[in-house]
């Protein structure tokens, strides 16, 4: 998180509720986690996941710093296009891609096949388009230990047969394997993951390995010891890298560079959620029977969908007026909503005027906000020196309304 200095000296050029992106911490992670595969397996390539956190900013970052964009819909690719990805440099994941991923075929993207109705319509282009010929890969739904069935990709038998309709056109042909099972960051669920990824390459690419394949996301990230204390043991980067590019690395040790497979991730909360604070106020304080509410300037909405499955580190910054101690006091947000709660059971000094920085908000947040009661807050980076850079300026009610028709 930003320090309490830092933030005070941003809050005299911002007003709150405000996203602040921490631009060096996030590249030091950023490139920590990369050289880490890299040294292990020189093919490695970091794929960014748009989808959890688009901010341009950001993704530019990205790939000033050599990431490839991991997108999965329409839009998502409009903004790595816009950013100025060439299409081979976006991975094009997603199980509703439309004719978006049509488009990005044709540009010569690395679209990645959820189910046989997205490859039948691949199949349509390269009978239109004999002059051409295109590449895609193949989604595969694997088992890694997790209790329950994930619903993206091809299992077995539709693994056989999307190979089976393939062999049957001259001008189109299966180069990549990729997975992602969400919600399974253990290390064995990796090395699993791993292992069977690597035995499906060997499977159905007899003669040379595929172009690339991808473990998809779903990793720890440097994630501190607040989050560490409510989640257990968290793995390493080094220890990732291990059981997945150490693992490539082994596999395909007796062939030539030119002919191992790129190997893809695709981080997003790993490498962007801790490196996002949010500061907000408190408006008001009021006692309903035994129970106190502070009333902030923000919901659970801006903090984004980890702030619903662990509790977010935060701390307080004094906003001038006479503070209290109080136990038994929630931090509740601006909606009408009863579960719009983003610290519950606080006990200690807090005043109105006070300011709430909130840390790893960054995954699933400014994203995720719908347009409910009120319009989406700005967001700035600081900078190395101290500079501070409006990446994101505050949603009017007219941005809101834009589409409608009145």
């Amino acid at each position: 998180m930003i320090s309490s200095e830092s933030a005070k000296k941003l809050l005299e050029f911002c007003e709150s509720p405000v996203y602040v992106f921490d631009e060096t911490a996030f590249l030091d992670n950023y490139h920590n986690f990369e050289n880490t595969f890299k040294k292990h397996y020189g093919k490695y390539i970091l794929s960014y996941s748009y989808k959890t956190n688009y901010a341009p900013y950001i993704c530019k970052l990205v790939k000033e710093n050599g990431g490839f964009a991991e997108v999965v819909s329409g839009m998502e690719y409009y903004i790595a296009e816009k950013i100025g990805y060439s299409p081979y440099q976006i991975v094009f994941n997603g199980p509703n891609k439309g004719n978006s991923g049509i488009d990005a075929l044709l540009k010569g993207a690395k679209v990645n096949v959820d189910n046989l109705e997205e490859l039948e319509s691949y199949l349509l282009v390269a009978k239109e388009h004999p002059e051409k010929t295109f590449k895609v890969g193949l989604r595969v739904n694997i088992d890694v230990g997790q209790d329950f069935i994930s619903r993206f990709g091809m299992d077995e038998r539709d693994i056989s047969f999307a190979f089976e309709r393939v062999s049957c056109v001259s001008n189109l042909m299966i180069c990549g394997l990729h997975c992602h099972i969400g919600r399974c960051r253990r290390l064995d669920s990796w090395r699993l993951r791993c292992e069977k990824m690597l035995f499906l390459a060997d499977k159905y690419f007899n003669d040379s390995p595929p172009e690339y394949i991808s473990l998809g996301s779903g990793m720890f990230g440097n994630v501190g010891d607040y989050f560490a204390s409510q989640l257990g043991e968290i793995p390493s980067y080094e220890e990732y890298a291990t059981v997945t590019a150490k693992a490539f690395d082994e596999h395909y040790k007796a062939l030539p560079l030119e002919k191992k497979p790129i190997l893809f991730t695709e981080p997003g909360t790993t490498v962007i959620n801790k490196y996002v604070d949010f500061i907000c106020q408190v408006n008001s304080i009021k006692r309903i029977k035994d129970k106190f509410f502070a009333q902030l300037n923000c919901s659970f909405h801006n903090l984004g969908e980890t702030s619903t499955l662990i509790k977010l580190p935060y701390y307080i910054i004094p906003g001038g007026s006479e503070q209290k101690t109080y136990k038994n006091l929630d931090f509740a947000g601006y909606t009408c909503l009863q579960q719009d709660i983003m610290v519950s059971d606080f006990c200690g000094a807090l005043g109105v005027g006070d300011y709430i920085v909130f840390g790893n908000v960054g995954g699933y947040s400014n994203v995720f906000k719908p347009p409910f009661i009120e319009p989406q807050a700005k967001m700035v980076s600081l900078k190395a020196n101290g500079d501070i850079v409006e990446i994101k300026r505050k949603e009017t009610y007219e941005d809101v309304l834009t589409t409608y028709i009145f």
